[in-house]
């Protein structure tokens, strides 16, 4: 298998760029080697374009469909699987604020069902009615610095501004009570929570896109019975091809840790509530390859030239723009065997309408389950008032 990789709507740790709202990985997969057996073709399309690299952002829409014969001819020779993953960046700061502060491993006044179930899911989307882009900026700025010991005052400002807000805000009064408690704790324990770290690459919007590239070689590798990967090339930037890499390394050697894992202990972690609707190969990335990946420059690569194409595409189709006929010839070609995943609040939407489907209407409970709900809320109730927060 060959893999070519590429990325759009980078700009590092700025997540609030208006004009880059977000930022999106492609992953071009193949069989067989594009870089030698479509040499003839790219030489052509070197001549018509007057250059020796494909670059879409540069032709523009009418220089690729100028191209666009030839690039369905490499289509059809190659036969090209194509995956695009994506972050919204202002929703990626959300989530990295509710991991911060709600984290019931660290927030004793959160609730275990609160950060481990799709529950999450619905927790976030409600702090997005109270968080606005000045405080996703301050919460971010706190995520991603390294000296956080020096920052408690600024936490504990952050927080209090956010529950004014929750306490003056029209959500429903149970919601209300579960966010404040967990921001009073962070209010008195700022430092216990997850705000800051060593290096703040590790959570750039690259490295957690990555996640996905990841997730989707090993798909590949899996789907076609391929044992090993003759090369992943990844286009190479200033900033972020250090972190790839290492990505790339933890999550095989997660992989790796987790096949070892005694079954009764595989069987509980694969079973946890937070990876409902996840098959397991994709949670343990089996078939993940040894082999790393490798930064090239576009120019010596006529697959990062596609994948530069093809994720160009992708990004006018989801902003909705229009394509000529001939690239959208293209686009339907490749596009209808894509798999499109990412972190956006419809993809939190969709996995928590999928766990809600799986619960019975509140009609249907039994008085002794109303009971037992009851009571395990009374029973948090008294431990959030023990904590004196």
């Amino acid at each position: 298998m060959f893999f070519h990789v590429d990325e759009s709507g980078n700009t590092g740790n700025n997540l609030f760029d208006p004009n880059q709202p977000r930022l999106s990985y492609g992953l071009l997969s193949s069989t067989t080697n594009a870089d030698a057996l479509c040499a003839p073709l790219h030489r052509r399309i070197q001549h018509i374009i007057g250059d020796n690299l494909i670059h879409a952002n540069n032709l523009g829409m009418g220089g690729l469909a100028e191209i666009a014969p030839y690039l369905l001819q490499i289509q059809r020779k190659m036969n090209f699987d194509f995956d695009y993953y994506f972050i919204e960046k202002p929703t990626y700061a959300l989530v990295t604020f509710f991991e911060a502060v709600f984290d019931a491993g660290l927030n004793e006044a959160v609730r275990w069902e609160t950060y481990w179930t799709p529950m999450r899911f619905m927790l976030i989307y409600k702090l997005s009615t109270l968080l606005d882009e000045p405080l996703l900026e301050r919460s971010w700025h706190l995520c991603t610095t390294k000296r956080i010991n020096e920052r408690s005052d600024d936490i504990i400002q952050l927080l209090t501004d956010v529950m004014e807000r929750a306490e003056r805000s029209d959500l429903d009064r149970r919601s209300i009570e579960i966010i404040v408690d967990g921001l009073k704790y962070g209010i008195a324990n700022p430092l216990a929570l997850d705000f800051g770290v060593p290096d703040p690459r590790i959570v750039s919007p690259n490295a957690v896109g990555f996640q996905f590239v990841v997730s989707a070689i090993a798909r590949k590798m899996r789907k076609k019975n391929r044992k090993k990967a003759s090369s992943i090339l990844i286009d190479r930037q200033s900033q972020f091809n250090k972190a790839q890499i290492q990505t790339h390394h933890i999550l095989s050697r997660f992989s790796k840790g987790l096949q070892e894992t005694p079954h009764e202990d595989k069987r509980v972690y694969l079973n946890h509530p937070l990876f409902l609707g996840l098959q397991e190969c994709d949670i343990t990335h089996k078939d993940l390859p040894d082999i790393s990946p490798t930064v090239s420059e576009s120019a010596q690569s006529i697959g990062l030239q596609i994948v530069d194409v093809y994720l160009w595409l992708a990004n006018k189709v989801f902003e909705g723009t229009a394509l000529s006929p001939d690239l959208a010839q293209l686009w339907n070609l490749f596009a209808k065997r894509s798999l499109i995943d990412g972190i956006s609040f419809s993809g939190m939407e969709q996995r928590f309408l999928q766990f809600e489907r799986m619960l019975p209407a509140y009609d249907e409970l039994t008085p002794e389950q109303l009971q037992a709900a009851k009571l395990s809320i009374d029973k948090h109730r008294r431990k959030v008032k023990s904590l004196n927060i």
